[in-house]
């Protein structure tokens, strides 16, 4: 019986050949679709590689004392070179914050597999051609009633189709990841898999301490748990509507609608299989961006709270109890009569997983803080171990240790730097300082750091700024652009990747690794307060 449902899916109903077509539409596709990257990399690929090549993986002091060397000499060039050199730099930074977990490497074909949660729609519509044929065709052609009139023809028959839909979906499904990882992989290179997830800028926040390579076979283990789920569901509404039409339309909406509605994180959370079948997100950690209240006061806006690890076990328990209560109705509308098993137990026990994961709640607990008034002083600023403060006359900054009392210059001019010290914002790690020269050249922001007092150039809006791919575009300022750029930055905060500035009356939310700029508040004129406040 088994080989009989099986060449009747496969070559009656022409799974196999949709499986090879849609295979290499899926590739197609995928070619088409390339990788995510940069201009700037594109434009110089072979030095950056070379680059890569050289210093990928751990970061050590040897490569450190590598990079800081040819830093001074890259960055005097006017080729590809210095663009293809600070994208390394600003990776080398990052990884240097946190170097147990970060590590320097090629994120590009990664973050292609890894930082996408839309629907694949080839997949879809290959299960729903796989799935929905298989009790549909029977109610439609009568033979439901005959198959249903023999003995092996109730639950035998109906537990062996689903057990064969189950393990095509999930079979289909993972050559559906291995046809997308062999594209990436010759179109960009995957190398790194055994480095930490938090490599990869993007994850700079997740709480899974595990390798890129295990967070990738937790997301293709997690889209084929999805795929099962989808399958057990189209053969349950199958054998309810028993039409093909309604079927796939129900099945169509099941999967896509989750994706239209309650933004990105809500599918994660919904009894339905669209959140399996995306997978990436369970990985991702918290993602934020800036808006403001009523009061013009700055606020972090929570886009995707973020999964836990024990969340996200909570939700795999609860799928597979629903994907057991599938398979229990399923028997027991194809059937067509009771079975002597209540159905009470079992929604209690669904019930009580879905009240477990509801109080357990889906985000995360505070745990950092940042307030700052951009109208308030900016020359001086503390933390618990240090007073820091900026001499604007002698364009020094001076930290005092409150346990001391000893005073510690802070600003020791490593690169070169030049202009005006204009303001300092100050955290538990970090010193930081805005300085400009003339109009138009932009400023600089640099980091003092407050354990060992290295310094390192943090931001720039001249020609560093990645926002004009460090100088390769040139661009003459405006008028407009001039006028509102006199005056130096009277006030910032530095808040993770992102960087807001006070300058000219206008308010600025810049992020920090591609130097894109938006205007958060266009005028601050009779304004008394402006405060920023971020909750993560």
């Amino acid at each position: 019986m088994l080989q009989v449902e099986l060449k009747k899916i496969l070559f009656h109903h022409k799974g196999l050949l949709l499986l090879l077509i849609s295979l290499a539409a899926y590739a197609v596709f995928c070619v088409g679709s390339g990788y995510d990257s940069s201009y700037v990399i594109d434009r110089n690929e072979d030095t950056y590689l070379a680059y890569m090549d050289r210093w990928q993986g751990e970061v050590t002091e040897e490569k450190a004392q590598e990079m800081e060397t040819e830093y001074a000499e890259a960055t005097r060039s006017d080729d590809g070179r210095k663009a293809a050199f600070l994208t390394i730099y600003n990776q080398y930074y990052y990884a240097k914050e946190d170097p147990a977990h970060r590590f320097l490497m090629d994120e590009r074909g990664w973050d292609t597999l890894l930082t996408h949660d839309g629907v694949n729609v080839i997949l879809l519509l290959f299960l729903l051609a796989l799935c929905v044929p298989v009790f549909c065709g029977e109610y439609q052609c009568g033979m439901a009633q005959i198959l249903r009139s023999c003995r092996n023809g109730r639950g035998r028959l109906a537990g062996i189709k689903l057990g064969i839909m189950a393990a095509l979906a999930v079979l289909a499904t993972a050559l559906f990841q291995l046809v997308q990882f062999v594209v990436v992989s010759l179109l960009v290179g995957l190398d790194g898999a055994s480095y930490p997830l938090q490599s990869l800028s993007f994850f700079e926040h997740s709480p899974y301490l595990i390798s890129v390579g295990q967070a990738y076979g937790i997301v293709v283990l997690s889209r084929c748990l999805g795929a099962a789920w989808f399958s057990i569901l189209i053969a349950l509404l199958s054998i309810l509507f028993r039409q093909t039409v309604l079927t796939t339309f129900s099945g169509i909406a099941v999967s896509i609608l989750p994706h239209l509605i309650g933004g990105s994180f809500l599918k994660y959370v919904l009894p339905l299989p669209a959140g399996l079948l995306a997978g990436t997100g369970y990985v991702w950690g918290t993602l934020t961006e800036v808006g403001y209240d009523e009061n013009w006061n700055l606020i972090d806006i929570v886009t995707f709270p973020g999964i836990t690890p024990e969340q996200f076990g909570l939700l795999a328990i609860l799928s597979l109890a629903i994907i057991c209560l599938l398979i229990w109705l399923c028997l027991r509308f194809y059937v067509g009569r009771r079975k002597a098993i209540s159905t009470r137990p079992l929604l209690t026990a669904v019930l009580i997983l879905c009240m477990t994961v509801s109080l357990s709640g889906c985000g995360q607990s505070n745990s950092a803080e940042i307030t700052h008034d951009f109208l308030a002083d900016a020359s001086k600023g503390e933390n618990s171990t240090y007073t820091v403060e900026l001499d604007m006359v002698e364009n020094t900054i001076t930290a005092t240790s409150k346990a001391t009392g000893e005073a510690i210059l802070l600003t020791r001019d490593p690169f070169g730097q030049a202009g005006a010290i204009s303001s300092i914002y100050v955290d538990e790690d970090a010193c930081y300082y805005a300085s400009s020269g003339e109009v138009g050249d932009g400023f600089q922001i640099y980091r003092v750091d407050l354990k060992d007092f290295s310094t390192r150039l943090y931001f720039s809006t001249g020609s560093d700024n990645t926002a004009t791919f460090w100088g390769l575009l040139d661009h003459e300022p405006t008028m407009d652009e001039l006028l509102a750029d006199v005056g130096s930055v009277t006030s910032f905060v530095v808040d993770g990747n992102y960087i807001y500035y006070l300058q000219g009356g206008r308010l600025y939310k810049v992020f920090r690794w591609t130097g894109w700029e938006t205007v958060v508040v266009p005028n601050v004129e009779g304004m008394h307060s402006l405060e920023y406040m971020s909750v993560i």
